[in-house]
């Protein structure tokens, strides 16, 4: 038996990736912060906005009140600045008012002579409201223009009217409104944030219950984690769970019965050793020593025979994982090989062993020690079991996506009503083969088919005499047990 394939190096489970929690935060605060500010940034325009239309109804009746108060007559302009026009602008010293009225030619009739609009208001009488600076700061200003209808006023019969103030107080209005607004926002966000983790920790309950659950359970209990009560969102992982607890559960169930029958089955060889040990050492006569020798010998090769096949069918075993190391190999080839290595059993046992291949390579996914094996096992059984000047035939071939390997001899057979018991472990029929079997072979082959996906049929050879062993492995890439 050929060295064992390596066993894969254990893969490193990633790093440490932090609490859920504050990866749910650091992906969802930021957003809400940038949503946060393009509000505020809309907060102030409106918050300016509805402080503008406020103060520009007093701007308005302000000028419609000089104009109320404007008249000509004979080409004279008259104007007579009510109180009304300064009333709401009381309650805010802080702001400044400036008022101008420009007859139709642009002269100054009352006011400030440089307090001009940089857009004319239309004739219609409406009043246009514009920002402009003046005076050295910016002011808010309502201008209109009125017509007196008196036909001896020169360049029209229409006045402008024009009533400005600073915007300080505006400014500070909006921006209270806007400190008010955004603290508001501020803290729906944080109320926010505590509402997420609580809902986080609420969603993560569940998690932390199967944790419970499994940390209380006794070291030897695999069974599967019930699916009741979990949410959707970590069944997949809950299942996850479940299949490994499986995959764990039949390794361990393969490594109790491998520890069974090794300390049943190595128990009676240790037993015959010592005793022939024994026997050896109370001997005094040299020839019955050598006998001894000999005898000993001879069991200690069958121990080691049954050794070597016990440990190659736990390596067969699919729930160890060693069988499911797949790589590109030419069956015809290996067959040829392992036929060529035990052409000298089969002359010391004057045993005609011929091979049959289909002349080209015949490639296939497998685990190229666990195929040797098989067929290993397959020619040794077929020598050990035919009688001198019999005939051994090994033969592959390809029918239909199958490869087929096929060793026929010429031994006593295997009566039909045994063919399947034959697969089981240590099972052997008495008063065949030779004192060296062990019963494993033929169940080593059944678990390499199996995990290859594969299969074992046995017949009677040609003639009714003897048996052929035939296992069909198929050609496909996604070899699966």
């Amino acid at each position: 038996m050929g060295p064992s394939p390596a066993a894969p190096p254990a893969r490193a489970l990633p790093p440490h990736g932090g609490s859920l929690r504050r990866r749910v935060l650091v992906w969802l605060l930021p957003p809400l912060v940038v949503l946060l500010v393009i509000n505020a940034f809309f907060t102030h325009r409106s918050a300016l906005d509805a402080v503008n239309q406020a103060y520009d109804r007093t701007l308005t009746a302000s000028v419609r009140a000089i104009a109320e108060r404007t008249h000509s007559l004979g080409g004279q302009i008259q104007v007579d600045i009510p109180y009304a026009a300064f009333e709401g602008f009381e309650t805010d010293a802080a702001e400044r008012i400036f008022h101008a009225v420009f007859d139709p030619a642009g002269g100054l009739v009352t006011g400030y002579a440089n307090l001009r609009p940089a857009e004319l208001p239309d004739d219609d009488g409406t009043v246009r409201i514009l920002d402009q600076p003046y005076a050295g700061e910016t002011v808010r200003l309502a201008a209109m223009r009125k017509r007196l209808y008196d036909p001896a006023l020169k360049g029209g019969d229409a006045v402008l009217i024009v009533f400005a103030e600073t915007t300080g107080a505006r400014r500070a209005l909006a921006q209270d409104l806007f400190i008010a607004s955004l603290q508001r926002q501020s803290l729906l966000v944080a109320v926010g944030a505590v509402l997420v983790l609580g809902a986080l920790g609420s969603a993560f309950r569940p998690l932390l219950r199967i944790r419970d659950h499994i940390r209380k359970r006794d070291e030897e209990d695999l069974t599967p984690v019930r699916m009741e009560r979990v949410p959707s969102e970590i069944a997949p992982l809950v299942e996850a769970i479940n299949h490994h607890m499986q995959r764990l559960s039949a390794m361990l169930a393969a490594r109790r019965r491998f520890l069974a029958d090794a300390a049943h089955q190595i128990r009676t060889p240790l037993a015959v050793l010592t005793t022939q040990a024994e026997y050896g050492l109370r001997q005094t006569d040299p020839e019955e020593m050598l006998e001894t020798f000999a005898s000993l010998l001879r069991s200690t090769r069958a121990a080691r025979r049954l050794a070597n096949q016990m440990l190659t069918l736990s390596h067969a075993e699919a729930v160890n994982g060693v069988i499911g190391e797949r790589a590109p190999l030419d069956l015809a080839g290996l067959v040829k090989e392992v036929a060529m290595e035990l052409a000298p059993l089969a002359l010391k046992r004057d045993i005609d062993l011929a091979y049959e291949g289909i002349g080209h390579a015949l490639t296939l996914e497998g685990n190229g020690p666990m195929l040797r094996e098989l067929v290993s096992n397959l020619i040794d059984n077929a020598i050990r079991y035919s009688p001198p000047d019999a005939a051994v035939t090994v033969a592959v071939a390809a029918f239909g996506g199958q490869a087929v390997i096929s060793v026929c001899d010429q031994g006593p057979g295997i009566p039909e009503a045994e063919r399947e018991r034959v697969f089981q472990r240590f099972y052997r029929i008495l008063g065949q083969g030779d004192s060296e079997g062990s019963g494993l072979g033929l169940a080593i082959v059944r678990e390499i088919a199996l995990a290859h996906g594969g299969r074992v049929s046995l017949r009677e050879g040609e003639g009714g005499r003897g048996l052929c062993v035939e296992v069909e492995l198929p050609l496909r890439g996604d070899l699966t047990p």
